[in-house]
């Protein structure tokens, strides 16, 4: 979307619909954020489960011949819109736990660098294993 109608249409969602834009209909908000553009080709599809899965952006960019650039301003959109929730398998939180038992100073990103994964979705992921070791108890 160009920036010139963008903001036309901003200023048009604040003449219709006020001054807060929380208030505002969901479906002017997702066109405003260019949202729809988005979502509707099957690559971006898969581009946001590799980033969901926590996948780095650099082997994202090799495997499926994308600029970091492009990958990390949909992470950064992702990650604004509170869309960025990570995701892992029952496998991958086997492997997490397997590394984090037999690591010296397991850190999070010596982790990540291990398992070939994002600082953030290993700090997502344990967690998610702190909450479920908690559930155990």
């Amino acid at each position: 979307m160009s920036s010139n109608k963008e903001m036309a249409e901003i200023r048009a969602a604040y003449a219709n619909y006020g001054d807060d834009p929380d208030k505002w209909p969901e479906n002017v908000k997702k066109e405003i954020r260019g949202q729809d553009e988005e979502r509707h080709t099957a690559e971006n599809n898969i581009l946001r489960h590799l980033i969901l899965r926590g996948y780095t952006s650099e082997y994202i960019a090799q495997e499926r011949s994308k600029s970091l650039k492009y990958l990390k301003q949909l992470r950064g959109r992702m990650k604004s819109r509170d869309e960025l929730d990570y995701q892992a398998t029952p496998d991958e939180l086997t492997q997490l736990k397997y590394n984090l038992d037999h690591m010296d100073n397991p850190s999070n990103p010596k982790i990540a660098s291990a398992m070939g994964r994002d600082k953030d979705w290993v700090r997502c992921m344990r967690v998610k294993l702190r909450e479920a070791d908690n559930d155990r108890n």
